[in-house]
């Protein structure tokens, strides 16, 4: 096998492993919030951000540190050097996280009321060892990509993916209040012991899963990296002795992390603080405590977890598309580079605009399906960023193939400080509330969006054509939300939910697929350029089901 079908393979393993997390990550919240509740779902939720900012503010833009200089002393034969940079990415790691495990261990009880319910103490706690692991699991990863071998990561992802689903229903089915526990264990048939401690725990115990699952992945990358060692510890010896270490070494990774560090961490620190404004804002509108967390619980652990689902999609192509508009834009071919950015917004708009319109009008069988009908109307609110998100992150990375690496994460920031001022005004106001919430969402999306598009028509030096990207997936979806919603109100009275859910997932591609063909809004050369490294497959399968064009 070349090494560019490895690497082809390698990232096809990496897509089909991130579309089998975002899928777990979906399925396990319809068991989970059946559980816990959404009450229960919003202490899990409120934890994650301060875990997401610290496990960043640790070892941020180390990992991506490590990848590089890996990638560049691979090049250069220097295995010697690659064994050194990983010593002393993983000592900075485990520094730098035990630090902020212990930050988080210490400051759990002050953040859980910064956040706005003392229950998230629990969470935290249990997420506090996962910031140790995750960046541990990080540098591993991107140790092995350097050298271009991205199974490894894939594999690692699906392990810790099973283990994480498993450790939380387990801890979340044994830490159940005794009513809602024992109901839980009769249902199942479980034979278990049932530690009826409250709902923050069994929160803390769905956390846990976080924690053991970066355990598993640790463990398996240790042993992958370390087998791999072994096999050149002959070579390294060698190398050592007659090739000295370049100095700085330790210096140079940090120069090269802490850039990537101070601008990964501002989206996170901001995620915190706009979790303790929407928690304090619901408080304000007269929701009791507890249903003001049900209530978040429903607007982050349902709403967003199903709009940010085709994410994965959008994040796979950018990664197949990237490389090539960076090529495109060394060789000085600016129309290759235009091609590319259409090419990529088009993509998503694709993917993502049926995602959107399809929550919109699905938002109430969904909310159900989850047993969380509190979840319909932010869910209603919230489908347009299933658009926006993923295009947002388009441009993001198109703006970092093409050098702007500031500008993108300034537009995002100036969103999100948008988005704050929109959740401190509408969050309190009863009958807005959380629906005012989603807005914000969408909000934010489409000014950074905009921000973003402005930036890629001056590099582009022209306008980004949005009727092309945008006009016919947009009639396609909108064909297929009016059947999906005539086909929803037709089965709602004669089928159960989950059948008129089912009925509806079988007839939406069908739907959407056949216009996109019939009004010629997509054909098989741009499905064939979409697909990238999958395209030589798709085309054999295209012959077959699309011999007409």
């Amino acid at each position: 096998m070349s090494r560019r079908e490895s690497l082809l393979r390698g990232a096809a393993a990496l897509a089909l492993a991130g579309l089998l997390i975002k899928i777990g990550n979906l399925l396990v919240r319809l068991p989970l919030t059946r559980l816990v509740g959404s009450e229960g779902l919003g202490i899990y939720q409120m934890a994650l951000p301060a875990y997401n900012a610290l496990l960043h503010l640790a070892v941020g833009g180390v990992p991506v540190a490590v990848q590089n200089l890996v990638a560049e002393y691979n090049e250069r034969g220097r295995r010697d050097v690659m064994h050194r940079v990983l010593h002393l990415a993983l000592t900075y790691g485990l520094l730098a996280g035990g630090a902020a495990a212990c930050l988080l261990l210490i400051g759990a009880p002050f953040l859980a009321r910064a956040l706005g319910d003392a229950r998230a103490y629990w969470p935290l706690v249990a997420l506090a060892p996962a910031v140790i692991l995750n960046g541990l699991d990080s540098v591993l990863r991107h140790y092995m990509q350097g050298q271009k071998q991205m199974t490894p990561s894939a594999v690692a992802s699906v392990l810790e993916q099973g283990t994480k689903i498993a450790v939380t229903m387990g801890a979340a089915v044994l830490l159940l209040p005794l009513g809602q526990g024992t109901k839980i264990a009769v249902t199942m048939g479980a034979a278990v012991l049932l530690l009826p401690l409250g709902l923050e725990y069994a929160a803390a115990g769905a956390a846990l899963g976080i924690t053991v699952g970066a355990l598993a992945s640790v463990l398996f990358m240790l042993w992958r990296v370390r087998r791999e060692q072994a096999e050149l510890e002959a070579e390294q010896e060698e190398l050592a002795a007659e090739r000295p270490m370049p100095r700085g070494l330790g210096l140079r990774m940090l120069r090269l992390a802490w850039p990537v560090t101070l601008g990964s961490v501002t989206m996170p620190l901001l995620n915190v603080l706009d979790v303790s404004i929407v928690q304090r804002g619901f408080l304000k509108a007269g929701y009791p405590p507890a249903a003001a967390t049900a209530l978040y619980g429903a607007f982050a652990g349902i709403a967003v977890q199903v709009v940010w689902f085709p994410f994965v999609l959008t994040n796979a192509v950018a990664n197949a598309t990237v490389p090539t508009l960076t090529a495109a834009q060394a060789r000085g071919d600016m129309e290759a580079v235009r091609q590319r950015v259409v090419l990529g917004l088009r993509t998503a708009s694709l993917i993502c605009l049926p995602v959107a319109i399809g929550a919109m009008v699905l938002s109430a069988p969904i909310a159900l399906l989850f047993g969380e009908p509190l979840a319909a109307d932010p869910l209603r609110h919230l489908g347009p960023v299933a658009l926006l998100g993923p295009l947002t992150w388009m441009t993001v990375a198109q703006l970092q193939a093409l050098g702007e690496t500031g500008a993108p994460m300034r537009n995002l920031t100036l969103a999100m400080v948008l988005k704050l001022a929109l959740d401190f005004l509408l969050a309190p106001i009863r009958g807005i509330d959380v629906n005012g919430v989603a807005t914000a969402s969408v909000v934010m999306f489409f000014t950074a969006l905009w921000f973003n598009a402005r930036e890629l028509e001056r590099l582009l030096e022209e306008p980004v054509p949005w009727g092309r990207i945008l006009m016919g997936p947009m009639v396609a979806s909108l064909v297929m939300g009016l059947g999906l919603a005539g086909l929803i109100a037709s089965f709602w009275g004669t089928a159960s939910r989950t059948e008129a859910l089912a009925a509806a997932m079988v007839v939406a591609p069908v739907l959407y697929g056949g216009t996109l063909i019939a009004t010629r809004s997509i054909t098989r050369t741009e499905l064939l350029a979409m697909a990238g490294p999958f395209a030589p497959r798709l085309e054999r399968w295209l012959a077959i089901l699309w011999p007409w064009s």
